[in-house]
């Protein structure tokens, strides 16, 4: 089997995939253990990355997040596991297809999963650590699951904008 077949293998995508979560979870363990009590910054002003640890109880800025219990089960765990499972199933079954059509939703549909892994066993928080600050800006926290998410939503975007229009 060449290289190329093996990287467009759907046994390779699931292997793959399963790696980016467990890493994922492997990172969130180590931040809820290290970070407990500490935060440590790389970088120099104005741009540097902040390690703080956060449990998110809503979603993106924490948006939900004073939502009722149940709402909130039903939108971030109920909701997300749905959209997860469709996305995956799609992005597998045409796997086949250029990368670039299927990747993007695959990162969405791992980045959803490792989230949603933290609702289940984490009391309905997502453990977010990452902080990038430029100068005074800054974003809200994060973690690699999100960043799966956000580089597929805007490569979709993206090409969403890009793409030639039929007339």
């Amino acid at each position: 089997m060449s290289m190329s077949s093996l990287l467009r293998s759907r046994t390779f995508a699931l292997f793959a995939g399963i790696a980016f979560i467990a890493i994922d979870q492997l990172v969130k363990l180590l931040a809820l253990v290290s970070l407990q009590a500490n935060s440590f910054k790389f970088g120099a002003s104005p741009i540097n990355l902040a390690l703080e640890l956060s449990l998110n109880p809503g979603a993106f800025l924490s948006l939900g997040a004073a939502l009722p219990a149940q709402v909130k089960q039903l939108i971030f765990i109920v909701g997300v596991a749905v959209v997860v499972a469709w996305a995956m199933g799609w992005s597998l079954s045409n796997w086949s297809q250029p990368l670039r059509k299927v990747l993007p939703l695959y990162a969405i549909a791992l980045g959803g999963i490792a989230n949603l892994i933290d609702r289940v066993f984490r009391d309905g928080h997502v453990v977010d650590y990452m902080v990038l600050n430029v100068g005074p800006t800054h974003t809200g926290v994060f973690n690699i699951a999100d960043i799966a998410i956000t580089a597929g939503a805007i490569y979709l975007m993206i090409d969403l904008l890009v793409r030639p229009r039929r007339a």
